[in-house]
C-alpha cells in the first residue's frame, strides 16, 4: 500500500465500533446540551458579579456545546458505515467544531489552573492582572490559537475528497500530512498544558495546607476540589490523547506495507477512548454549576487570611523595630 497518499485501511471494525459509539453519542447529547446550557446560563450570572474564573470556564462550556452539537453528524456518520455524503464544507465546519474542544480543553483548564495559583500564591504581585477584561482578551487569543490549529489539521485530513474518497476526518483513512502535524504540535497541544495544569494544582494544595488559619473543612473542599479536576483529566481525556498520538506516530515510523495493520490492532481502543474522553460534556458543568460559588467564596476566605496573616507579620516586624530604635537611641536623620 503506498503510504504516500490518502487511502483507506481495509477491513477496520467500523461495525463493531458504531454499536457502542452511537448509543454513547446519544447519551452524551441527551445530557451533556441541557447541562451545558444551564452551566452557561449560570456562568453569565458569576460573570456580572466580575469573578475571572467564570470567563474561562464558560469558554469551556462554549467549547463544549460546540462538541455537542456535532454528534448528530456523526451519529449519522457511523450510521452510514463511515460514507460523509454531507459535503466537503460541512465535514470541514463540523471537523473544525468538534476537534476544537479538545485544543480548548487542554488551554482553558492551564488557564483555570494558573489564574487559581497566582490568586492564592501570589496574590499581591498579579492583582492588577487578573480581572475580567484581561481574562477576555485571553480567552480571545487562545481562541484565535486553537481555530488556527484545527483548521490546519482539518484541512489537511479532508483531502480524502480530492481524492475521491467518502470519508471525513476518519482515523481508519491513512494521511502522513495529517500524521505529522499532530506528532508535530504534540508538545504544545497536550504535553506543555499538562505539566502545568499539574505544576499549578499541586502548588495550590500544598499552599492550602500551610495555611494555618483555614478550617480543615475549608482545606479539604479545595483540596478535593482541585484533586477532582485531576483525576478526572487523567481518566477520561489522558487516555485519548495518548492513544490518538500513539496511532499517528506509528503512521509516521511504520513502513506503509504494516501500517495498516498496525492501525486495525488499536483501531477500537482509539474509539473507545474518544467515547471515553466526551464524558466530560457532561461531567464538568455538574461540577462548575455546584461548586464554583463555594470554591469561589473557599479561596477568597484562603486568600484573606494568608494576606491578613502577612500584614500581622510586616506590623510585628515594624513594632519590633521601633521598639529597638526607642531602646538605642532616635533614628538617624536621612
Amino acid at each position: 500500500m503506498d503510504n504516500s497518499s490518502n487511502s483507506e485501511c481495509p477491513f477496520m471494525p467500523l461495525n463493531a465500533t458504531k454499536i457502542f459509539k452511537i448509543p454513547m453519542y446519544s447519551v452524551i447529547l441527551a445530557f451533556g446540551l441541557p447541562l451545558n446550557i444551564l452551566a452557561f446560563g449560570a456562568l453569565i450570572y458569576q460573570l456580572k458579579k466580575s469573578v475571572v474564573l467564570s470567563v474561562y470556564i464558560m469558554n469551556l462550556v462554549v467549547a463544549h456545546l460546540l462538541q455537542i452539537l456535532t454528534l448528530p453528524f456523526w451519529m449519522h456518520y457511523s450510521h452510514n458505515n463511515h460514507e460523509w455524503n454531507l459535503g466537503k464544507a460541512t465535514c470541514f465546519l463540523v471537523g473544525v467544531a468538534f476537534r476544537s474542544n479538545f485544543y480548548a480543553k487542554n488551554n482553558f483548564l492551564c488557564l483555570i489552573a494558573m489564574e487559581r495559583y497566582l490568586g492564592l500564591v501570589h496574590p499581591l504581585r498579579f492583582h492588577q492582572t487578573q480581572t475580567v477584561l484581561g481574562a477576555v482578551k485571553i480567552s480571545i487569543l487562545v481562541w484565535l490559537l486553537v481555530l488556527m490549529l484545527c483548521t490546519i489539521g482539518i484541512g489537511l485530513q479532508i483531502r480524502t475528497f480530492e481524492h475521491g474518497g467518502k470519508t471525513c476526518v476518519d482515523s481508519s483513512t491513512l494521511n502522513p500530512d495529517y500524521a505529522m502535524f499532530r506528532v508535530s504540535i504534540v508538545a504544545f497541544s497536550f504535553i506543555i498544558p499538562f505539566f502545568l495544569m499539574a505544576f499549578f494544582h499541586i502548588s495550590v494544595l500544598f499552599k492550602v495546607r500551610q495555611v494555618v488559619s483555614l478550617e480543615k473543612r475549608l482545606k479539604t473542599q479545595i483540596s478535593g476540589f482541585v484533586s477532582l479536576l485531576i483525576m478526572v483529566f487523567f481518566l477520561l481525556f489522558t487516555p485519548y490523547q495518548v492513544i490518538s498520538y500513539y496511532r499517528y506516530l506509528l503512521e509516521v515510523m511504520t513502513p506503509s506495507a504494516a501500517v495498516c495493520e498496525s492501525l486495525r490492532s488499536i483501531f477500537i481502543y482509539e474509539h473507545a477512548t474518544l467515547c471515553l474522553s466526551l464524558l466530560d460534556n457532561i461531567l464538568d458543568p455538574l461540577f462548575y454549576n455546584v461548586l464554583l460559588k463555594d470554591m469561589q467564596t473557599n479561596f477568597r476566605k484562603c486568600l484573606f487570611r494568608r494576606t491578613i496573616r502577612k500584614d500581622l507579620s510586616s506590623e510585628v516586624r515594624i513594632s519590633r523595630m521601633f521598639r529597638h530604635h526607642e531602646n538605642t537611641g532616635p533614628l538617624p536623620d536621612p
